[in-house]
């Protein structure tokens, strides 16, 4: 485990696997070290391919920090620490809405060489402003538990007897413990969704970028794969059968690597 000091004081926490290139591993919400595997094992298995693989808790999760205010822009500031440890370049690869971060970065110029985006959850128009307003009340309120179940049932549309299930689960004290971070997340898909210029927000990145979906996903992320790799100037698109979600490393590692290469 190492750690970077980001540019307002915050300390973030990330696991370095291999030399060479870099790529960077943006988390989805809720995603960080402690109860996400997966990509653990996606980053060890790219480093013995030799990448330089950085694994980071995000923000106010796992062994990272946290500092008020929230902003997108402190994130990409994470992202540029981590960067500039790794040698000043990196690809960035991202899960979920953990895109928000990464397609803000390259916009910001941060040595971001590459994109590789997975189902980001961005839908031109969707107003997640009543969401966002019951989620912060929720959790001013310090019901953590609520507002973890409000954003898988009413925000990401998972059933209401499948989160009771998950909620029996040994891991499920983990999820809840960043349950505040809900909160920024939401708020930067929600800015991205309802800015008019959506299809033109990212032209000005011109990094190789891939968009990824799985054909076992919720309704509507391939669709909203397909529109951000629209909008996108120079990026590819590429569906990875039977994964959901969340692509196991097995079926990730093998199109990253054909990318990176």
């Amino acid at each position: 485990m190492s750690t970077v000091t980001s540019q307002d004081g915050t300390v973030i926490d990330y696991d370095r696997h291999g030399d060479g290139p870099a790529i960077v591993f943006v988390g989805g919400a809720t995603q960080y070290r402690g109860i996400d595997p997966s990509t653990g094992q996606v980053a060890r298995r790219l480093g013995a391919e030799g990448f330089t693989a950085i694994d980071y808790d995000r923000r106010g999760r796992g062994r990272s920090g946290d500092t008020a205010p929230w902003a997108l822009e402190r994130e990409v500031e994470d992202v540029a620490a981590l960067i500039e440890a790794a040698g000043g370049s990196a690809t960035l690869y991202s899960s979920s809405s953990g895109a928000t971060v990464a397609l803000a970065a390259a916009t910001a110029g941060v040595g971001v060489t590459a994109l590789a985006l997975y189902e980001p959850p961005l839908f031109a128009g969707a107003d997640h402003a009543e969401h966002l307003d019951t989620l912060r009340s929720l959790l001013a309120a310090g019901k953590n538990d609520e507002a973890m179940r409000y954003n898988l049932t009413a925000v990401i549309g998972v059933p209401s007897e499948a989160v009771d299930g998950m909620a029996r689960s040994p891991g499920w004290a983990d999820m809840v413990a960043v349950a505040p971070t809900l909160a920024y997340d939401l708020a930067a898909v929600h800015d991205i969704n309802v800015d008019p210029d959506w299809t033109g927000r990212w032209s000005s990145i011109t990094v190789p970028t891939i968009v990824y979906s799985g054909d076992q996903t919720f309704p509507g992320m391939p669709e909203a794969a397909d529109a951000v790799a629209a909008a996108l100037p120079h990026a590819g698109r590429r569906i990875l059968p039977g994964q959901g979600h969340g692509p196991t490393p097995e079926a990730i590692v093998p199109v990253l690597l054909d990318f990176l290469r």
